[in-house]
């Protein structure tokens, strides 16, 4: 992401997803620390500087949580941007991923961003054409082009 200021240059800026991504990178050695820290506190004596070791492991839990609700938030972001990229494209009434062009998909749980499959086109009433999500039985009559 490259954006323009007023000097005339540009700067470069880490994609969110990615800033996200490296900050949960930082939980992993943090919980570490956390551990290595509880060991130290057991054999400090003096208690102010176990007060202190105290305190630290504690900010240090802070940041494992936080990165870890960093990273749920990244997965639902990620969800959310493979639902408005390019992979997928709509044609009245159904959405197709690009990959899978036959495959129509069903619009009540495309809008919930779960790429479920419709049925083949049936016929109700021998007249009718619809066809219904697999996943959540959603049904979508068709027009009379569909019929056979």
């Amino acid at each position: 992401m490259r954006f323009l200021y007023r000097g005339g240059g540009t700067i470069s800026l880490m994609e969110p997803v990615t800033t996200i991504a490296t900050v949960f990178s930082i939980a992993r050695p943090a919980g570490e620390i956390s551990k290595k820290l509880f060991e130290l506190g057991k054999r400090v004596k003096d208690r102010e500087i176990k007060q202190q070791i105290d305190e630290i492991a504690d900010q240090l839990r802070e940041l494992k949580q936080s990165a870890s609700e960093l990273e749920d938030q990244n997965r639902e972001i990620r969800e959310r941007l493979r639902f408005k990229s390019d992979d997928y494209e709509f044609r009245n009434p159904f959405y197709y991923e690009k990959a899978h062009s036959d495959r129509a998909l069903c619009p009540k749980c495309f809008a919930s961003n779960i790429p479920a499959p419709m049925s083949e086109i049936r016929n109700q009433d021998s007249s009718t054409p619809y066809r219904a999500c697999l996943v959540c039985h959603f049904n979508v009559t068709l027009g009379p082009r569909y019929a056979s």
